[in-house]
């Protein structure tokens, strides 16, 4: 014997479907965005303290965890001049004497392609990334530096270095550690 069923469908008028359609859309964007906005915070408040075992360079430190773990540190947001360089032992002295053997807190934002974490290095209520660009041992890596209002005191604390020509800036004209690098790559000078 064959059944046959009878469906009733119900059609909404294509002004109402699309209502639908646009609401869910937003919920879903809206979603995502907040998800991103939570993972994006998550990942960029990973925190974590060590002692400095080495400084490596004026930008670049060595951190023995709590755990024991070794950590290679890139401070976020300012780059200082190669270690050879004009300024680049002056800059790593400067570092050293700052937090050498001390216990220091990394906010972690980013890990570089050299899988060393890229952070914001504090002792107590200083932020070392900004003392070294305010006394004229760093510049500020404004193709990295991407959090708005930091990279814009880091750019003030600069142009007040510069302006009382204070470490690199006692120079006229002091080079770039990025067009340093570039010029090495290429064998010049």
């Amino acid at each position: 014997m064959l059944k046959i069923y009878h469906l009733k469908l119900k059609i909404k008028p294509l002004a109402s479907r699309a209502k639908d359609v646009g609401l869910k859309l937003m919920a879903l964007l809206g979603l995502t965005a907040f998800l991103i906005l939570l993972t994006g915070t998550l990942w960029a408040s990973e925190i974590f303290r060590g002692q400095v075992e080495r400084v490596n360079d004026g930008d670049t430190l060595t951190l023995l965890t709590n755990d024991y773990e070794r950590v290679k540190v890139r401070l976020y947001g300012i780059d200082a001049p190669e270690l050879a360089q004009s300024g680049g032992e002056a800059s790593k002295a400067a570092l050293e004497r700052l937090v050498r053997g001390l216990t220091v807190e990394v906010e972690s934002i980013d890990v570089d392609r050299y899988s060393r974490q890229v952070g914001l290095v504090r002792l107590k209520d200083r932020l070392i990334n900004l003392e070294l660009i305010e006394e004229g041992q760093a510049w500020v890596y404004e193709r990295y530096c991407k959090l708005a209002s930091l990279c814009r005191s880091f750019r003030q604390a600069q142009k007040r270095a510069r302006e009382s020509s204070v470490g690199l800036w006692r120079e006229s004209d002091p080079k770039p550690p990025w067009e340093f690098r570039q010029n090495h790559r290429r064998g010049g000078r």
